[in-house]
């Protein structure tokens, strides 16, 4: 049983078909994205656990699993504790969707963060505020950067915190912190047998218009300009030390003053088809079948990840587009994309009619494409060949 049934679960049903299991998904609305790919569909709200564990008593899966979502990991380890199925449990999955209590656990066992509180109120932050100037306000336990704002003063305070406290889905708080200067990244990994694998890193380019929002995201495994082997080392730490059996996981961070400070860390692959794409085109390594077998309680070949050698020229780029504002006359340039030899995956929800403004958290971005190859230059310069060739052309 996959819960959530969007875009970024399509790759997962795919595979466990693919491995010959019968697919059960849920999710809110009857026309999700998902739903063709399974062999049962059954409407139900992710974050609704009683609902999802009625369906999953209808149909005994022998496993329970999402990806892309923080939403669904609290759901998915209730459901595999109240089956006696495998998972990560529950205590576990709040760790890893409740941003304070993971920022508690960091600061315990002595990993970078920025200084934080948990917050009720706008008046509840003005110490960080006045103490550092700018601060970053964010719900406890959202994705997809939604509700997540860089503040400089009070009035901008008052009026961010209601949408950041609406986000928030288990309790009506809002957490702000310390702005961390410096590059941020992802690291993709595998837990196996309670091992942490990093399987790829990238760097992240911010939308200039919004710092709290990835426009590209370059996917390599070293680096001129940052120490990779720590920020794996540090990423390993607090995933081993948290006791995460199995799984995915999608960790962030800003380098700052020599250390690596987390953003957040979750119990699932990344979004936008990062760990169905990505991860395995850059690491080799069948992340799905991992997570697949793991659940089922079948035995996983450890030493092939522990193992694995890791191409020094592969490199990916995933771009997201950063079309304009105003209303659109016409996309130009889909037939080159969808033709470049080295496309791995792309999509773009525009059409004749909409209107285009600038995307306030990263699921209304229009739009991404991710190409890779071997080579950087190679790559990078071919993104930039498709940056120059899709276009849209707005109203006058």
């Amino acid at each position: 049983m996959v819960i959530a049934g969007g875009d970024w679960q399509i790759e997962l049903i795919k595979k466990a078909k693919k491995m010959g299991h019968y697919v059960i998904c849920s999710n809110l609305y009857e026309d999700s994205p998902a739903f063709p790919y399974a062999d049962a569909c059954e409407v139900a709200d992710v974050l609704d656990k009683e609902k999802n564990l009625e369906i999953a008593k209808k149909y005994m899966p022998d496993a329970v699993i999402s990806d892309q979502s923080d939403i669904a990991v609290p759901t998915v380890a209730y459901l595999n504790e109240k089956l006696g199925l495998r998972g990560i449990g529950t205590a576990l999955a709040d760790l890893f969707t409740d941003k304070s209590a993971q920022r508690a656990f960091a600061a315990e066992h002595g990993l970078a963060i920025p200084e934080f509180r948990l917050c009720e109120k706008p008046e509840d932050a003005y110490p960080l505020l006045e103490k550092f100037g700018r601060i970053v306000i964010k719900p406890i336990d959202s994705q997809s950067s939604r509700g997540v704002y860089t503040i400089d003063n009070k009035e901008q305070l008052s009026e961010k915190v209601p949408e950041s406290i609406g986000w928030s889905n288990r309790k009506k708080v809002f957490l702000a912190e310390e702005y961390i200067d410096g590059d941020e990244f992802t690291v993709d990994g595998l837990v196996v047998n309670g091992h942490h694998y990093p399987l790829c890193i990238s760097v992240k380019e911010m939308y200039p218009q919004n710092p709290n929002i990835s426009r590209t995201q370059s996917y390599s495994y070293h680096s001129q300009k940052h120490d990779y082997d720590l920020l794996r080392a540090t990423n390993k730490a607090l995933i081993e030390l948290s006791g995460l059996p199995m799984g995915l996981t999608h960790s962030e961070y800003r380098a700052h003053k020599g250390k690596y400070y987390l953003v957040e860390a979750g119990a699932r692959g990344g979004g936008s088809n990062l760990s169905g794409k990505i991860v395995p085109f850059m690491s080799g390594i069948d992340n799905y079948e991992y997570l697949i077998r793991e659940a089922l309680g079948e035995p996983v070949d450890e030493e092939k990840v522990k193992n694995n050698a890791f191409s020094e020229e592969r490199y990916v780029v995933m771009r997201f587009f950063d079309l304009g504002e105003g209303v659109v006359e016409r996309v130009e340039g889909l037939d080159f994309l969808k033709a470049h030899p080295m496309l791995i995956d792309w999509q773009l929800n525009v059409k004749p009619g909409d209107v285009l403004k600038q995307p306030a958290y990263g699921r209304l971005r229009p739009g991404h494409f991710i190409i890779g190859g071997d080579g950087k230059d190679k790559v990078e310069q071919e993104a930039a060949r498709i940056l120059e060739k899709v276009k849209v052309i707005f109203r006058q």
